[in-house]
């Protein structure tokens, strides 16, 4: 019994070898992949036109983060940074569908109100930062492939008004 666990240890060896010698090319670019945390890299800004400033000097705006590898992953958010602070806060993420928004209104130096557009989800909201208040309004689209009502976005139901949330 011996005998045969060391003929296939040897044998699993040899065909480890094997292997490694036919894609000796390809281990470079797989320890290149590995050492990079999010594949080929990523790039992050803020979208340029997507920005409003209270008179305090607080920015919030709409960021954005794409990172390649395999395959390209966007993420968008909204933050906020305060006059006072380098750091961003992020205050919702959500997923892009409607051009010219997100919409961003400053009631006042201390109130602030977001309108995303129509969305399929927003995710991660902060409702207070520092002594501003946010609030949120958008509303919420059907996706179509796993909607209650059949081909809603082709029948031109994507959205309704009981689709619609506001939530503070």
């Amino acid at each position: 019994m011996k005998r045969g666990w060391i003929v296939l240890l040897a044998a699993l060896f040899i065909a480890l070898g094997a292997i490694v010698w036919e894609f000796w090319r390809a281990v470079p670019f797989l320890v290149m992949i590995a050492m990079e945390p999010a594949g080929w890299g990523c790039d992050e800004g803020p979208v340029t036109d997507q920005s409003a400033t209270n008179r305090r000097g607080d920015v919030v705006e709409e960021y954005i983060r794409a990172c390649t590898g395999f395959g390209t992953v966007v993420d968008y958010s909204i933050v906020l940074q305060l006059r006072s602070d380098e750091k961003r806060t992020t205050l919702a993420e959500h997923d892009r569908l409607s051009y010219e928004y997100p919409k961003f209104f400053w009631i006042n130096d201390d109130t602030l109100s977001i309108d995303p557009g129509k969305v399929h989800s927003v995710w991660s909201m902060i409702h207070k930062v520092g002594s501003i208040r946010i609030t949120y309004t958008y509303a919420k689209v059907d996706t179509g492939w796993w909607s209650d009502r059949p081909n809603a976005l082709e029948n031109g139901a994507g959205w309704d008004d009981a689709d619609q949330g506001k939530w503070q």
